[in-house]
């Protein structure tokens, strides 16, 4: 067993282990069975790293009898994976590949090296490896790579009575949510649920009640824009097509549900800058690999802040009040630029903004930093004016609080704007840039107008 992959799994995983473990050493196969038919592969994938590889190949050969196999090893983290790939020989992947989705097989064909991954395909049958190869093929992060080559098409001649027959007959009833239909040309032509087929007469053809205005996405479309269309329309499925309308597969909703999980996962990391496979378990040498870069630019862009405040050394030496409040108006900067930045990335993500008309959008957020900055300046002033009994102090503050909120706003909204305009991706790290903006400029309108009034009314 691994120690380390022992201490990062949780206390109940433990527990399921060790009642896994007594099954096996008893030659419990029934309740190994049921149990395993009745928990989910994100239930059972914690548990394969603690397994000896005598106990693996085991519950691995049960969990091929019921499909699961790849889905299960698919949920490992692939730091985790690896050693478990290795430990399993060349015919239990096989098997495992026989037993899997389509989509599932080729994701976890994709993790081996090229000579290992050569050698699972050679043994597969024609067909299947070629279908395999198809999918393995697909640009990655498409609709291409995410579909599955298991679904159920007829032709839209057929009738309803054997459209039922066919159905009893799909040997992957778990993944079946719809039946497509298509014409002599595989081109998909309409849609129809399992309702409207059970309500409709035997002898009616499906041309007849299928829906044909089908929503679908094409082979080449982004993993983000399949997640956003099985959300608009609250699908189980939707179809893949090709550039001729052939449908070539379909992507299942929990596969959606992996990516926008995934997605989400990614902006957060991002938007710390934090690497995506940094979590709390990891290894120091790791967490200081992924995180120190980001860190080397956040300096760099402090010791811009810093040669702004330098530049007014000689009013703050006169003026010592000013350097006690600087962090206020950076620090609300920074904030509102946050709250901007969030915004317009989830608005990015989801295709709500489009870059040929995002004016309005940053002209609304102009308009937001200003009241914001308007509000909290006020707030600032009286505050500030009460404190020290010097309000021209707290006239400074407002203005610049104002001034620099509505910059917070704009930065917000430009910096992810300009990333996504040059293929960046939006999350990456903009809250660096715009903190940056907010802190240059919050320090120069502060001090500058600090300046101004002590040139003009002398303390």
């Amino acid at each position: 067993m691994n120690p380390q992959a022992l201490r990062n799994v949780p206390p109940s995983s433990r527990s399921y282990h060790q009642v896994l473990v007594k099954l096996l050493r008893h030659n419990g196969l029934p309740q190994l069975r049921k149990i395993i038919d009745k928990t989910l592969p994100a239930d059972l994938s914690p548990i394969l790293p603690l397994l000896l590889d005598d106990d693996l190949k085991r519950i691995l050969s049960l969990l091929i009898e019921s499909g699961k196999a790849a889905r299960v090893l698919l949920e490992i983290g692939r730091s985790e994976l690896k050693p478990i790939l290795d430990s399993i020989d060349d015919e239990t992947l096989v098997a495992v590949c026989r037993s899997s989705a389509s989509d599932d097989a080729a994701d976890l064909l994709d993790g081996l090296d090229d000579d290992r991954r050569d050698a699972i395909l050679g043994r597969l049958e024609a067909s299947e490896g070629a279908k395999l190869e198809s999918l393995m093929v697909q640009e990655e992060e498409t609709a291409g790579s995410l579909m599955t080559t298991e679904y159920l098409a007829l032709d839209e001649e057929v009738t309803v009575a054997k459209a039922i027959e066919a159905i009893r007959e799909y040997p992957r009833k778990d993944s079946f949510f719809y039946v497509y239909t298509v014409d002599s040309d595989n081109q998909l032509v309409g849609v129809l649920s399992l309702r409207n087929l059970i309500l409709a007469g035997p002898e009616a053809q499906l041309k007849s009640i299928m829906v044909q205005n089908v929503v679908r996405t094409t082979i080449d479309s982004t993993q983000e824009e399949v997640a956003r269309v099985v959300a608009r329309y609250d699908l189980l499925s939707v179809p893949v097509v090709d550039a001729q309308n052939r449908l070539v597969g379909v992507v299942t909703v929990d596969d959606v549900l992996d990516v926008i999980q995934q997605e989400a996962e990614e902006d957060l990391f991002h938007l710390a800058g934090v690497g995506t496979s940094d979590r709390a378990t990891s290894s120091v040498r790791n967490s200081f690999r992924m995180r120190f870069p980001w860190l080397v630019v956040n300096l760099a862009t402090a010791f811009i802040a810093s040669s702004v405040v330098g530049l007014f050394q000689g009013t703050i030496s006169q003026w010592a009040l000013l350097a006690v409040f600087m962090p206020v108006v950076a620090g609300m900067g920074g904030n509102a630029g946050t709250q901007t930045l969030t915004v317009f990335v989830r608005g990015l993500a989801f295709g709500e903004l489009d870059l040929r008309s995002s004016w309005r959008p940053v002209m609304k957020e102009l308009a937001v930093g200003f009241f914001n900055g308007l509000g909290c300046g006020i707030l600032t002033a009286l505050v500030v004016g009460f404190w020290t009994g010097d309000w021209r102090l707290g006239v400074i503050l407002l203005v610049a609080m104002v001034f620099n909120l509505m910059v917070a706003g704009v930065a917000g909204a430009l910096v992810p704007l300009i990333l996504k305009k040059f293929d960046f991706d939006p999350a990456i790290s903009s809250s660096i840039f715009v903190t940056t903006f907010t802190d240059v400029i919050g320090f120069f309108v502060f001090l500058g107008l600090g300046m101004l009034v002590l040139n003009n009314w002398p303390l």
